[in-house]
């Protein structure tokens, strides 16, 4: 049996494990920090303790050998994937998902809680630390592969020289997935009635650019455009 001393060591260590998590969130203003990643830690080490000190009292006071440590242990995952299901926000109109980053580390200090309640400290430790290199590092790698893997696509487009033209074009580009890179005015008299643009667009995916084209050559006010991938 775990006793008093013993279980409030793991709790402590199950809290600063989880605050630093926790405190790598919070510093990059995520839905999840600091408060929310130490209390999952706490809360699945927690239910570690009792769930093995349940077995261990049924086994040693009334004989029962068939109670599970680990069924409290498993149903904390799964409740934890509920929670972290909380913190992903998805955006159809934009194809985008945002949170998923956050509800993997409260997944991950959910089992590191499990780990130091069953008193793998040390292993513990350095899952904490590998965590948090993963937060930290992995977004520079993360946003180099992104960059490298984006497709690039120059546009040049003569256009009618109006605001309202300018925020019709940037709306469709933004329905065909397509992001803006770089803009420039190839017209130098900015009060000429019609203007000739260079804009580099990219893209996560592959885009028709046949019907991409067909639909700005059919929107009002543009004059000409052409593409080209680079």
């Amino acid at each position: 049996m775990i006793g008093f001393g013993d279980s409030v060591i793991r709790l402590i260590i199950a809290l600063i494990l989880g605050g630093i998590v926790g405190y790598e969130r919070q510093a990059q203003s995520k839905a999840a920090g600091l408060r929310t990643h130490v209390l999952v830690s706490l809360g699945s080490c927690l239910c570690m303790l009792v769930s093995i000190n349940i077995a261990m009292d049924n086994y040693f006071l009334y004989g029962l050998t068939n109670s599970d440590p680990e069924r409290i242990a498993a149903q904390v995952i799964t409740g934890v994937g509920f929670l972290g299901a909380g913190t992903i926000m998805a955006n159809p109109k934009e194809r985008s998902v945002r949170g998923l980053t956050t509800a993997a580390s409260i997944w991950a200090v959910a089992a590191i809680g499990l780990v130091v309640g069953a008193g793998y400290l040390a292993v513990a430790t350095v899952a904490t630390g590998l965590v948090f290199v993963v937060l930290r590092l992995f977004v520079r790698l993360d946003d180099f592969l992104r960059r490298t893997s984006l497709k690039k696509y120059n546009f040049h487009i003569v256009m009618r020289n109006t605001a309202e033209q300018s925020r019709r074009l940037g709306d469709y580009f933004k329905e065909q997935n397509l992001s803006v890179l770089s803009f420039q005015s190839l017209t130098e008299d900015d009060t000429k009635r019609y203007i000739e643009l260079e804009i580099i667009l990219t893209s996560s995916d592959s885009v028709p650019m046949e019907d991409i084209m067909s639909g700005l050559l059919a929107l009002h006010g543009i004059v000409e455009a052409r593409w080209q991938c680079i």
